[in-house]
């Protein structure tokens, strides 16, 4: 050591955290080089077998903080750890590694049995190379027998950078948790499809769930036209929830102004 005290180590804790530390030393250890990625995703995936979770935790996060595809069969078997929060830092990290086999896994893992894994699997799906596979795969699971996983699958395809309108999509807006309904919702709003408005319109006036009907008047400020005016001022007098009625509000002004700003580009040719 040319700076600096030894670095004392008690635990693989601190182990971890040196192994990720020593890259950024090559200033203080001018006649030794900095670690290769390649090498310290090695040291790490050794870790992931170690008996203390957190340890395994830990060191699932740091692969995908490195990045290095050498690690990703590692991670795809560390989605399946007992402990619920090793899967989620390996779903989170996969999404950093590149891989073909990674979105089925991902998939899989969005009916996982605990939500903090459902949730990082349908994260790690946004960030992960696009497919043509993908989305196709992800609406599967809007089919699930588990309504935690079809959540989860809304929240997945929402995380996208673009979704396709589907009949799959239509369908699934009529499933029996709201929670879903309402993701479904914000999926067909990104779409940004014109068909997205005929069932949108369906949601804000027949939707038992306040929340549902809020989504769709949001949704439909942002992909509807003048043939939804009517519905929206319909819904912001009287529908019975008041925060509904201040989103189709919000919605009738941004689609007034909207045209609004169309008409006077359309003068000013």
């Amino acid at each position: 050591m040319k700076c600096g005290s030894s670095v004392p180590v008690t635990s693989p804790l601190p182990v971890l955290s040196f192994l990720l530390w020593f890259p950024l030393m090559s200033g203080c250890y001018v006649d030794v080089p900095p670690a290769t990625p390649e090498l310290v995703s090695a040291r790490l995936i050794e870790l992931l077998a170690d008996p203390d979770p957190e340890v395994r935790r830990t060191a699932a996060e740091a692969l995908g903080k490195v990045g290095h595809q050498s690690a990703q069969a590692a991670l795809l078997s560390a989605l399946n750890d007992r402990d619920h929060r090793v899967r989620a830092a390996a779903a989170l990290s996969l999404g950093s590694v590149s891989g073909s086999s990674n979105e089925v896994a991902l998939v899989e893992h969005l009916a996982d049995a605990s939500e903090s894994v459902r949730s990082a699997s349908a994260l790690a799906l946004g960030e992960i190379e696009s497919s043509a596979a993908r989305e196709g795969l992800i609406l599967k699971v809007l089919q699930h027998p588990e309504s935690s996983a079809r959540v989860a699958a809304s929240r997945a395809l929402l995380s996208l950078d673009s979704v396709s309108f589907s009949k799959d999509l239509v369908s699934a807006l009529r499933d029996s948790n709201a929670n879903v309904r309402q993701g479904v919702a914000a999926v067909l709003g990104e779409t940004g499809d014109v068909r997205a408005r005929s069932p949108l319109v369906d949601l804000l006036k027949n939707d038992v769930d306040a929340g549902v009907r809020a989504e769709a008047a949001f949704r439909l400020g942002k992909v509807g036209d003048a043939s939804v005016l009517g519905v929206l001022s319909a819904v912001a007098g009287k529908d019975s929830d008041p925060t509904v009625r201040e989103w189709a509000r919000w919605a009738i002004r941004q689609l007034t102004l909207s045209r609004e700003s169309g008409s006077e580009n359309r003068r000013g040719q």
